[in-house]
């Protein structure tokens, strides 16, 4: 029976953890931040929702490169 983790592996794990918090941090942010963005429209709300919660951390990165409205738009 092997002992505690050591070594490479407890880095390994604890490298993993920190890429899985902040996937997971900007997932949430992104979701939080469509759903209460007022400038989209309704049906592009809730295509963001869709993106972002189907598509995981791939959608939060779509979402949030999209082309946003301009200024004078608002």
């Amino acid at each position: 029976m092997e002992g505690p983790v050591q070594g490479p592996e407890i880095v390994l794990i604890a490298v993993l953890g920190i890429v899985f918090l902040v996937g997971f941090g900007l997932w949430l942010w992104s979701l939080i931040h469509c759903i209460q963005n007022r400038y989209l429209a309704d049906n592009n709300r809730l295509i963001g929702i869709l993106l972002i919660v189907l598509l995981g951390l791939i959608g939060s990165l779509v979402y949030l490169f999209l082309p946003k409205e301009s200024e004078l738009q608002r």
